[in-house]
């Protein structure tokens, strides 16, 4: 064993949750070592639109934005559904504006989007119409020197431009009508927004402080002294952290094993990167740490594999906020009964987790994307052109052929769209109530205004179709208190250990999902952590 490296923090994982904490403690004074398992920065959160929500946030006040502290509990009690834990929910609430306006000092931009509701506006109380969703500006990638190809670059996400830009410009599933010259400009800068571009803001702010930063680094178990973490031991290193031992490693989604364990549906695909196996999560069990479960995580989605070469990492397409979203969709079981408004991805959940007790069977898993020639015409598909659907994608002249080259009862399949089309034609989906809810970040500009904009008829051929899989982030985490410490078993703080990003329990928001939620928490309590852990040193 080589001998021990020593710092103050020492930080596993370099999502926006792993960098936020090292940059929150380098800027309390602490020195900081940042370990990545994998060759490339980022993780789970290069894979993301790079949202964040933060109620009564000063951006939005300073615009013109009216919010209150009591307008933002109300909707994140609503959200929560009764599963925050108070101490938690009341930090992020008080201290996640606090946050904000650390990292923006810190040298991180900041900006409102605008065109982005609540996803339950109209229906909450406290929600509201814009201003509380914010982003990074865009930051070039060649601002951060020889670190510019070590941070993971989705091939799923445009973040060349901003997630503003792409709801003005017609929605994420109308590329065709975006600026073209700008985005060849912000493509020769290497521009980078959303999640990559709230890494790279990160990672620009923690390299000009001097963070030293490791890449292809496992840790293998957590040093202890007593009833102290003490540091890491990773292959032959033995390193030793005075203040604390962060876990930010991400959940366990590309993990096998716990999805079998913690989330239970079949056909699971993991929708980040293949590193994420819940490590975090491990390291805190081993040493001690209770395990907190959700029972109605609602950030579970829909999507679909996109093929890759040999030896390439797979990607995971989200369809529910583009395709679900958008005219000329639906989605169907395999004995081809729609079964959920598809144009709002959270209202699809209950019935994908739904048992039937006498097929002894999830009825609506597996479950399928079904369009025809008019979306492909106009929309976005995977991320392609419009026009532009790939080979992979099943088709067919006629709904039986395709019901049966899918898998799906032809006649249930024919049936559907026969009686999708008709309602369509009133402009109203009576059987789910589809495009009725206001949020989206997909939808139809040529459309006139009033009418239903997820609405449209699924009749032109040929017609496609794609088996879609249940994907999400982890429902379970490790138990934390309201300064990321992780408990016990018995509820008592394990001395020098830390956890935030979805290696933690989000029990501050319980089981709602909001766009820009997580993101939003990770930043906050990073920042909470390292004030705790400045806080003990100055004891």
């Amino acid at each position: 064993m080589q001998t021990a490296d020593e710092y103050d923090l020492v930080v596993l994982g370099s999502g926006a949750a792993g960098l936020a904490a090292a940059l929150a403690g380098r800027e309390h004074g602490l020195s900081t070592l940042i370990l990545e398992k994998s060759a490339k920065l980022g993780g789970g959160t290069t894979n993301s639109y790079g949202l964040l929500w933060f109620g009564r946030n000063h951006l939005a006040a300073d615009a013109g934005y009216s919010d209150s502290r009591e307008e933002t509990l109300e909707y994140m009690r609503f959200l929560a559904g009764g599963e925050a834990i108070t101490a938690n929910f009341d930090a992020f609430v008080d201290r996640s504006p606090d946050a904000l306006r650390f990292f923006e000092s810190c040298g991180v931009p900041f900006r409102i989007v605008r065109g982005v509701r609540d996803h339950y506006f109209g229906v909450a109380p406290g929600a509201k119409e814009e201003g509380r969703s914010l982003e990074v500006d865009l930051v070039s990638g060649y601002d951060l020197g020889q670190w510019r190809d070590r941070v993971r670059m989705s091939s799923v996400q445009p973040c060349y431009i901003t997630a503003e830009e792409q709801i003005k410009w017609g929605g994420v599933n109308r590329a065709a009508q975006w600026d073209s010259e700008l985005v060849r400009t912000r493509q020769d800068a290497d521009m980078r927004g959303k999640g990559v571009g709230l890494v790279c803001q990160l990672l620009k702010c923690l390299l000009a402080r001097g963070v030293q930063i490791e890449t292809s680094c496992v840790a293998d178990q957590l040093l202890r002294e007593g009833d102290r973490v003490t540091g890491i031991i990773a292959g032959d290193r033995r390193i030793l952290a005075r203040q604390g031992v962060l876990l930010a490693t991400g959940g366990y989604e590309s993990n096998d094993a716990l999805v079998r364990a913690y989330e239970g549906l079949p056909d699971w695909m993991s929708q980040v990167p293949t590193s994420v196996t819940g490590d975090g999560l491990i390291l805190g069990m081993e040493a001690g740490g209770a395990v907190h479960t959700l029972r109605n995580n609602m950030q579970l989605f829909l999507g679909f594999g996109i093929p890759v070469e040999e030896g390439q990492e797979p990607e995971f397409h989200l369809a529910g906020i583009v395709e679900l979203c958008s005219p000329h969709t639906m989605v169907v079981n395999a004995a081809g009964a729609r079964f959920a408004d598809e144009a709002y991805f959270q209202g699809i959940i209950p019935s994908l987790r739904h048992f039937d007790v006498l097929q002894h069977a999830y009825p609506n898993l597996p479950c399928f994307l079904i369009f025809d020639q008019q979306y492909a015409s106009r929309y976005s598909f995977a991320g392609q052109p419009a026009g532009q659907v790939p080979q992979w994608v099943a088709r067919a002249d006629d709904l039986p052929s395709l019901a049966a080259k899918l898998g799906i009862e032809p006649d249930g399949l024919s049936t559907t769209a026969s009686r999708f089309n008709a309602h369509v034609r009133t402009g109203a989906d009576p059987d789910f109530r589809r495009g009725e809810l206001t949020w989206r970040l997909a939808h139809d500009g040529d459309m006139p205004a009033g009418l239903n904009q997820s609405l449209g008829t699924i009749e032109q051929p040929p017609f496609y179709g794609i088996e879609l899989r249940p994907s999400g982030a982890s429902s379970a985490g490790l138990l934390t208190n309201a300064d990321a410490q992780v408990l016990s078993s018995r509820g008592q703080p394990i001395k020098g250990l830390y956890a935030t990003g979805n290696t933690a329990a989000r029990t501050e928001m319980g089981a709602g999902y909001q766009a820009g939620y997580t993101l939003a928490s990770n930043l906050t309590f990073g920042y909470l952590a390292a004030r705790h852990m400045a806080g003990q040193q100055a004891r």
